[in-house]
């Protein structure tokens, strides 16, 4: 039976391992075996004729130095020569050591009595079998061996003539294949581990590299959503500011139509990316959940008041079922398969009820959005899930939606290990539920939900003193008319070294600063208003602005207790934020000057 091999690279390191393995273990056969013959001869020499013995054990002891000395040289330099000829000359050492056995084996019978014969025979077929059981790695020297010890013997013992010899022959016989044979076998079996060890070392080699691979595409990935989340927001952000200021320019009825199909095109220009860098960002294992103990009515009493207004708008019943159970979840992720169910199902329910309830099943919360909207044909249910798939939208109706929000549902839901079902008659309406695992022990540090963004708000900014600091001068420009607009005196710069040499030189003196967290040259916002901060004390009005949405960049603003809003931002959701921040840092600065008053009355105390 041949062994076939995948390459020759595999068949040249299987050879070098056999070859490796034989000489581990063959110096301690090579002089067993002379020290064997040795006492053989000595058993049985007496009455024999020295010539039959004594040439054939000293060529035995000149092979076996030198088959040592050949054992020593490979395992101070084995790469000194190729493995095909340190075989070779082992096969040859072998064969030579054979010779010299069966010639004196075969001498000796003939002059000794059948019951030394039958200790020779004895002596020549174990040492036969022990050099095919210790030599299996690498066949051709124990073969050599076999053969040239056993072969003499077996021929002299076919010419006796006698039965009791003749059958002494026939065994011998018998036993040279099948000795071969079980070597072979063994040999074959080592070959295979040995071909086994190679191709998972090639294997765990080819997944080690087809690893660094994906880590070095993730954090490639990882680059260019940060890039993409950046630099893509940054004209969407320009651009709505534009717009704003366009809508408070004089217009004629015409102009101001189109300007509505623009804010309108702008804005869905913006939903489509956030919408594409969320899949990638799930798609990359970029968003990592933070599951933890919380009482799900907090995400269900958000839904309500998120939605509860966009149903009313669209004619739609929408009810939200309280449920005090507790469940163990991310419960800002939750909240986005949340919106995106709700969103969808009032969408498609030109008419009729929507309802977001909970139902529990053993230890797990069921939470189904349910409508009375179009449904969903039985075939399309699996492909709903797909990028851009959308149920009886085949003319792309972007007022249907892009065919993203269930994709990023099943991403999210998969993330959460939370199982997502879905239940759909077409005409009747659909159900889509995640399930989540509940518990009894809620965790009091955790904070249930991010803080919500901040209302649109008319707060009064007039007369307010406002540095904005961004890299890019579009948004500058665009900001600087924008603030004006609301009565603020502006200063704007590109970098923190910028805003603070103004500041140093007098040239602006502020009562708030909005700040991008990307900004040209060393530092970033956080910095820039750390900086400001030195100067203006620990409570200065700030807001931090940016197109990086990665987790990295809300941590560092999370840490430094800094609002940040993601571009593209709405002018009416940053008058609001810049209003609070304004108010909060306000009833700060009370709280301080009340507590410098009282401290020196108690002291007095």
């Amino acid at each position: 039976m041949s062994i076939e091999f995948l390459s020759e690279e595999e068949r040249a390191v299987v050879k070098a391992e056999q070859i490796r393995a034989f000489f581990s273990e063959t110096n301690d056969q090579n002089l067993a075996g002379a020290l064997v013959l040795s006492l053989l001869v000595y058993v049985v020499h007496d009455g024999i004729p020295d010539w039959t013995w004594q040439p054939a054990l000293l060529a035995l002891y000149v092979v076996t130095l030198v088959r040592a000395w050949q054992v020593w040289r490979y395992r101070r330099a084995p790469g000194s020569r190729s493995t095909r000829e340190w075989g070779r000359s082992q096969a040859i050492g072998g064969g030579l050591a054979g010779v010299c056995w069966g010639l004196a084996n075969t001498a000796m019978l003939a002059h000794l009595p059948t019951e030394s014969q039958l200790v020779i025979l004895t002596v020549i077929t174990v040492a036969a079998s022990s050099n095919a059981s210790e030599g299996f790695s690498y066949m051709p020297p124990s073969r050599a061996y076999i053969v040239a010890s056993i072969g003499p013997p077996t021929v002299w013992l076919l010419t006796v003539g006698d039965r009791l010899h003749t059958i002494l022959a026939l065994m011998l016989l018998v036993f040279l294949p099948m000795t071969i044979w079980q070597a072979r076998k063994r040999n074959q079996i080592f070959i295979e581990a040995q071909q086994l060890r190679f191709r998972n070392e090639a294997m765990a080699k080819e997944l080690t590299t087809q690893r660094d691979v994906a880590e070095q595409a993730y954090h490639a990935k990882a680059r260019f959503l940060a890039a993409a989340s950046h630099d893509l927001r940054q004209p969407m952000q320009a651009l709505s500011i534009f717009h704003e200021l366009l809508r408070h320019e004089a217009q004629t009825p015409r102009g101001a139509e189109l300007l509505t199909h623009a804010r309108q095109s702008a804005e869905a220009m913006n939903a489509l990316l956030d919408a594409l860098l969320d899949v990638s960002k799930l798609d990359a294992n970029v968003i990592k959940a933070d599951c933890r103990p919380f009482p799900v009515q907090t995400v269900l009493a958000e839904m309500a008041r998120e939605f509860m207004p966009i149903a009313e708008h669209q004619g739609i019943r929408l009810r939200v079922m309280p449920c005090s159970a507790q469940i163990v979840s991310d419960p800002a992720l939750l909240g986005q398969v949340l919106r995106n169910l709700l969103s969808n199902a009032i969408r498609y329910t030109p008419a009729g009820r929507v309802l977001l309830g909970c139902r529990r099943r053993q230890d797990r919360l069921l939470i189904g959005v349910f409508d009375t909207g179009i449904g969903i044909a039985h075939e399309e249910q699996a492909a709903i899930f797909s990028e851009f798939y959308q149920a009886g939208n085949k003319a792309r109706d972007r007022q249907q939606g892009i065919g993203l929000g269930l994709s990023i549902v099943e991403r999210v839901a998969r993330l959460l290990d939370h199982p997502l079902s879905l239940r759909s008659e077409p005409g009747r309406g659909s159900c889509f539920a995640v399930s989540a695992p509940l518990t009894t022990a809620p965790d009091p540090a955790a904070t249930p939900l991010s803080k919500p963004e901040p209302a649109p708000s008319a707060g009064n900014l007039k007369g307010r003193r406002i540095l904005m600091i961004d890299d890019e001068e579009a948004i500058r420009t665009g900001m600087h008319a924008l603030l004006q607009g609301w009565g603020c005196e502006v200063t704007t710069a590109g970098s923190v070294a910028e805003a603070l040499a103004r500041i140093e030189r007098g040239q602006a003196t502020i009562d708030a600063v909005i700040s991008d967290m990307g900004l040209s040259g060393p530092g970033n916002g956080i910095d820039a208003i750390e900086a400001l901060r030195k100067r203006y004390g620990a409570h200065l009005p700030a807001l931090l602005v940016s197109g990086d949405t990665s987790q990295a960049a809300l941590r560092a603003a999370r840490e430094a207790n800094l609002l940040m809003l993601h571009k593209p931002i709405k002018p009416a959701r940053l008058r609001a934020a810049l209003s609070e921040v304004i108010a909060l840092n306000r009833d700060e600065d009370r709280r301080s000057g009340q507590a410098a008053v009282t401290a020196p009355a108690r002291a007095g105390d």
